[in-house]
């Protein structure tokens, strides 16, 4: 509360910059007490600290505080929470590389007609380590960063460089100027990767270039060694005994974390008792323990192909909280009792024990519920999943109903075996995946809906609405294949609807990528702010706590609300914390996110290089200015450019996100398909290039029939040029300014891809994480 009172202070009472002893004697803090407050208020960016040592409100001061993104061709934005972020040109970024903290001012010129400013201090480095090539020159050695925002080439101490060949790839620590006084930063090498781009070097790249955590301390590791396989009967004896139901888990068949079981129960009169058990890693995992420690900087489980970096050691992870057949385990269980529409009519929550009666696989329940039989062994299953299927097809529809939005999408697993060999796989297992996440969905909403209306502080999962801009840029591509939205804003239902309309269509899946690329990102938050891609009003994430901290957060709040601990003290801490916990989990999922998609490119890339000269059937996924983005019926993705297109000189309609010929007036629309030759794989690059085959470019294409309601496209010209960056197509963006978050089509606004996965409810195969 501190923090708080100084920060109303500064804002409603002194005309200029403060001293410490000024908020000191006006406030009658104590010194420490008031200092800390100050410098928490400076690295939140809310305060700025001048160099006599006052500080002041920014916006005051006419001055910018927060993090800079930064392009390749040098200029970047200071982005800002409220207002528009500032435009920087190349020659006033002072040095500063991407994510650094900066205080940047204001100038009165523009710049291609943005308000531009200008560095002036930068606060905090982002980065205190690079990932890169080793090169020679000159008899210098140089590092070149992966990550071309960076500077192209970074000049390396000799030392520890030993007998390393030119091409390796090295983590060099990075001496800035204001630590060492020189005029230029500087690495020093601190560890060898390997030697090239092979995918085990890559691989480790990845995880250093992401801030990921491969190894357990010590500590967190002996605290875990410690944990008693057996559970004490008193333990037990604590607990609601579920050890007599027909409790079993679903999951991919490569799965080794079990973090939700369920089961089945008639009540009579129609109505159906559904048990939600969800390991309760919080008996194991102290608050302010080693291990918990570790895993709140972690936040997550990250699977990469080939390699899974889990939030807990396996002790926990693939041991004592895994929910395995036959062994005893702790849960903390959703009860809900439905009726046979599935409205809930009561619901209960329970520190349970269970023991799992079967452990089935997603392909033998879609064996299953497509008319075959289960195995021998869990036959007596049979009629519970039937039941399970005919409640959770009834809560689908009445969460379609509401608004929740159904995306039409290809999802391909990426599996590397022992041997390194690539397997790309398409998920198929849709009504199991199905059961399992309406589930886990009604158990996510019941706990929030709960905790939110005893007015417990807890870790939300929250979505917010399109953003006007990109709602309106939708509306406009849509209208151009034939779909109309409201264009009074957005409304869940109209979505779906489009969605509903536009499926099994060849356009199906090019309109389920523009609504996705539409939505804003999904994060954590301390409020209840609802989730619009679910069109939920209360909404969390809870079923999986072996892999995600949020969940083991809220597990330790309904728990402490169960026992009876949840006074007016600890939801005054809850409070407190939960805001910076938010914010810490959701900027480590991005980085997760970031880093398996960044692999699972290069994955593909590598398999696209041993398919050179192959010919594949493919659908525009994205239109751009410089060529046809287009998938491959595996989910590989590579472009066309713009001069492989032969047939006329092509010019890019952004109202429209087609591609159109200057002569002929044929069209590139999202959706056309088409059959493609891979000419190109570069995996350094993450880039695959494609040549259309001839006899698609002779379809007759002009004389196509217009999309109705598609009106009239505008002739392209002079005024449709779009405004777009140079630079590599990963790192354009609309409107000259780099997307905010890594994008996988940037034709069209931002997207971290998590808002199709919790519009969905998609349950990750196997090792993925669950929602």
């Amino acid at each position: 509360m501190t923090k708080e009172l100084v920060y109303e202070y500064l804002k409603s009472k002194p005309k200029k910059p403060v001293h410490l002893r000024e908020v000191v004697r006006a406030l009658g803090l104590g010194r420490a007490e008031a200092q800390q407050a100050l410098e928490e208020l400076v690295s939140e960016g809310k305060l700025i600290r001048t160099r006599r040592k006052t500080y002041g409100l920014p916006e005051k001061m006419d001055l910018v505080v927060g993090p800079v993104q930064v392009h390749p061709d040098g200029y970047g934005f200071v982005l800002v929470e409220e207002g528009d972020d500032l435009f920087i040109p190349p020659a006033r970024m002072a040095g500063a590389w991407p994510q650094d903290r900066v205080v940047a001012r204001k100038l009165p010129a523009r710049d291609r007609g943005k308000v531009s400013g200008e560095i002036l201090r930068i606060v905090e480095r982002a980065r205190k380590t690079l990932v890169g090539t080793l090169e020679f020159a000159r008899g210098y050695a140089i590092l070149r960063p992966d990550d071309r925002r960076y500077p192209g080439r970074l000049l390396l101490s000799p030392e520890g460089l030993g007998d390393l060949q030119e091409g390796a790839r090295i983590v060099v620590e990075v001496q800035y100027p204001e630590e060492t006084g020189e005029r230029e930063p500087f690495g020093v090498f601190r560890e060898y990767l390997g030697q090239g781009h092979t995918p085990e070097t890559e691989t480790r790249a990845v995880i250093h270039n992401f801030d990921l955590r491969e190894s357990f301390p010590p500590e967190a590791l002996e605290e875990a060694r410690r944990i008693r396989s057996r559970i004490p009967t008193q333990t037990l004896r604590k607990r609601r005994d579920f050890r007599d139901k027909n409790v079993f888990t679903i999951d991919g068949a490569d799965a080794k974390d079990f973090d939700d079981a369920i089961h089945v129960e008639p009540l009579g009169e129609g109505r159906w008792r559904v048990g939600v058990h969800i390991a309760d890693v919080a008996h194991y995992v102290r608050e302010g323990s080693a291990l918990d420690r570790e895993a709140y900087e972690r936040a997550t489980s990250v699977y990469l192909p080939g390699k899974v970096l889990p939030m807990l050691p396996e002790k926990l992870s693939n041991g004592v909280c895994s929910l395995v057949p036959g062994e005893d385990r702790l849960v903390l269980s959703v009860l809900l009792d439905l009726d046979e529409q599935g409205r809930v009519l009561d619901y209960t929550f329970a520190e349970g024990v269970i023991r799992s009666q079967a452990r089935l696989t997603y392909d033998q329940v879609e064996a299953f519920l497509r008319g075959g039989r289960l195995p021998a062994e869990a036959a007596f299953l049979e009629d519970d999943l039937r039941q399970l299927h005919r409640l959770t097809r009834r809560l689908r529809e009445a969460r379609m109903e509401e608004g929740s939005l159904d995306f039409q999408t290809t999802e391909v697993k990426v599996d590397v075996d022992e041997e390194g060999n690539l397997h790309l796989l398409p998920i198929r297992e849709a009504e199991a995946r199905n059961l399992i996440e309406e589930l886990m969905l009604l158990a996510n909403r019941t706990v929030a809906a709960y905790l939110d209306e005893k007015g417990i502080p807890a870790l939300y999962r929250v979505h917010d609405d399109p953003v006007a801009d990109r709602y309106k840029t939708l509306v406009e591509a849509l209208g151009r294949l034939g779909y109309r939205l409201p264009m009074g804003g957005p409304e869940q239902k109209a979505m779906q609807q489009v969605l509903e309309a536009a499926k099994g269509k060849p356009e199906g899946q090019a309109v389920s990528m523009l609504l996705l690329r539409s939505m804003s990102l999904a994060r954590y938050a301390a409020e209840n702010l609802g989730h619009f891609g679910l069109a939920f009003d209360d909404y969390l994430h809870f079923t999986s706590p072996i892999r995600r901290y949020p969940d083991l957060v809220v597990h330790r709040v309904l728990k402490a609300v169960l026992q009876g601990k949840a006074g007016p003290r600890k939801r005054a801490a809850w409070a407190d914390r939960f805001p910076r916990i938010a914010e810490h989990v959701s900027e480590r999922e991005r980085a997760a996110e970031k880093a398996e998609r960044d692999l699972t490119k290069y994955f593909q890339v590598k398999w696209a290089e041993g398919q050179v000269g192959r010919t594949f059937r493919g659908v525009v996924s994205g239109v751009t200015h410089f060529g046809l983005f287009v998938a491959l019926e595996n989910g590989v993705e590579g472009l066309v450019p713009l001069s492989a297109l032969e047939d006329d000189y092509y010019e890019f309609v952004p109202e429209g996100l087609e591609l159109v010929g200057r002569h002929t007036g044929r069209r590139w629309r999202l959706g056309d398909a088409l059959k493609v030759r891979i000419e190109r794989a570069t995996p350094a690059l993450r880039q695959i290039d494609l040549l259309p085959e001839e006899e698609t470019m002779a379809n007759e294409q002009t004389k196509k029939p217009k999309t109705r309601g598609s009106g009239r496209s505008k002739k392209p010209g002079k005024a449709a040029t779009p405004r777009v960056l140079s630079g590599p197509p990963e790192e354009r963006g609309r409107n000259d300014r780099p997307p905010r978050l890594t994008a996988q089509k940037v034709y069209f606004g931002e997207w971290e891809g998590n808002a199709e996965d919790e519009a969905t409810g998609s349950k990750k195969s196997g090792r993925r994480r669950k929602k």
